[in-house]
């Protein structure tokens, strides 16, 4: 970890910077934004780029709501815009505000993030973005990914059981045996086939490729020369 501090740090001119951090789907995007974000002395700010997936409405109204997650699904034009206007010296921004209880865009909810040092955006559309100083690709074992996304789920979906107003709640009455199935196939037919056509490919632009070990922990970095 720190080779990679000190790589990132060779780049951030002491004025703002930005750090785009990708990788599939349940590898532990999140998580390691808010661990890198500790690592610095200065105002830090995370950004997920789920908060500018399009709304479940428009997702059906353009019939793309089975391939959400794939770039085409975000806003990405006004992720790239936030981006630009606190190069631009903007003090802050209002963004929407993804809901995970409700697995949409909250209509009610907008979130300000106030201009910090050092921006990071995560998410698996991260290294797709315009005007990222630096880029790092969380990989792991797939066997270890599919483990921690089907244990995420069943984790989510069990806590769900006392909220009727989850959209979890459906499926907190299913066999367990008949819901691990289901998880599964979701993961092949949707997380597989963005992982293959647009999260890895997203790899050749990082700075620094991050392999984490079945406990999520950071086994090795590798610094690329781009």
């Amino acid at each position: 970890m720190n080779t990679l501090i000190a790589d990132l740090l060779k780049k951030y001119d002491g004025t703002f910077m930005t750090v785009g951090i990708a990788g599939s789907v349940a590898v532990g995007k999140s998580t390691f934004a808010s661990l890198l974000a500790k690592q610095f002395d200065v105002t830090t700010a995370i950004i997920s780029t789920d908060d500018f997936l399009m709304s479940n409405a428009l997702l059906t109204e353009k019939d793309i709501f089975n391939e959400k997650g794939f770039p085409q699904t975000y806003d990405l034009v006004r992720l790239n815009q936030v981006i630009r206007d606190f190069y631009d010296g903007h003090e802050t921004v209002t963004i929407p505000q993804y809901n995970q209880e409700i697995a949409d865009i909250d209509p009610k909810q907008l979130q300000t993030i106030t201009r910090p040092k050092i921006l990071i955006v995560e998410g698996v559309v991260a290294l797709q973005l315009m005007h990222l100083d630096y880029k790092i690709y969380l990989e792991a074992d797939l066997n270890d990914i599919k483990a921690w996304y089907l244990s995420r789920t069943l984790e989510m979906t069990a806590l769900a059981k006392a909220d009727p107003t989850s959209w979890r709640y459906q499926y907190t009455k299913m066999p367990l045996g008949d819901l691990t199935d289901l998880v599964m196939q979701t993961w092949d037919e949707t997380n597989q086939v963005n992982l293959e056509k647009f999260i890895l490919p997203s790899r050749q632009y990082a700075n620094a490729i991050v392999q984490l070990n079945q406990y999520h922990d950071v086994q090795q970095v590798t610094i690329k020369n781009l």
